[in-house]
């Protein structure tokens, strides 16, 4: 369906009444790249889709160069269109995700892999295990991997709860999108499989309903700040005078 420009189109038109929403994710996931906005580096983007991420990384951090990466020739004619005007801080890549052979298209290390709602698409448990062994393999020390994306509730009574929660619009909270049956893992195996691939450092830094945002950190985290300038040491030595 992701080869079908008719569909890439119906689902783009459908989309629009979330973006706030989504908008809001992207800049949250943003929010977590330890990188002052004039430094550079480089960052993959798997499942790229339209660019909608890539825009709220580029805007803000003038220093990043990407990589976005998508099965879907549709989809990256759109991001072509979005993407435009960073010209050649971006590169277009189409490679598909449920074989290794994707690899041999980039080439890293990468400081950042990013992915936004992809890698649910895999299906089942074993190819998305591989994938994240693949994914280490393209950061360099320091480097971060991190999926904001899908995870099946713990118990599927849960799900039912979501249903509930739902209802209540004040709240904000929206409903699973998909079944349970098309989320490979739950929250806890997809940490597990992150430190199974050999990433040092497994986070889940924030998680709504069934929507999470999982990081995996190869080596330890990179600041953009010494130990001197540590703003946190700087606010408490700050009181203690």
């Amino acid at each position: 369906q992701w080869h079908d420009e008719e569909y890439v189109q119906g689902w783009l038109e459908r989309q629009k009444g979330r973006a706030p929403q989504r908008r809001r994710q992207f800049v949250g996931l943003r929010a977590f790249i330890p990188k002052s906005a004039d430094q550079e580096f480089r960052y993959l983007n798997l499942g790229a889709g339209p660019g909608n991420l890539d825009v709220v990384l580029l805007e803000h951090f003038h220093g990043a160069h990407a990589v976005v990466l998508d099965g879907s020739l549709a989809m990256l004619a759109e991001a072509r269109k979005e993407l435009a005007k960073y010209g050649d801080r971006v590169e277009y890549v189409q490679a598909d995700l449920t074989t290794p052979d994707w690899l041999g298209a980039v080439a890293g290390p990468f400081d950042f892999v990013l992915s936004s709602r992809t890698i649910h698409h895999l299906g089942g448990p074993r190819r998305i295990r591989e994938l994240y062994r693949e994914i280490r393999g393209l950061t360099g020390h320091g480097g971060t991997f991190m999926n904001l994306d899908y995870v099946r509730p713990a118990k599927a009574e849960l799900a039912r709860l979501g249903e509930w929660i739902a209802r209540d619009g004040e709240a904000g909270f929206m409903g699973a999108p998909h079944g349970a049956a098309d989320m490979p893992g739950t929250l806890f195996e997809h940490l597990g499989w992150l430190g199974e691939a050999g990433f040092n450092t497994v986070e889940v830094y924030w998680k709504e309903m069934d929507l999470a945002l999982l990081s995996g950190i190869n080596g330890h985290l990179h600041m953009p700040w010494g130990h001197g300038d540590d703003p946190a040491r700087g606010h408490s030595e700050g009181q203690s005078h």
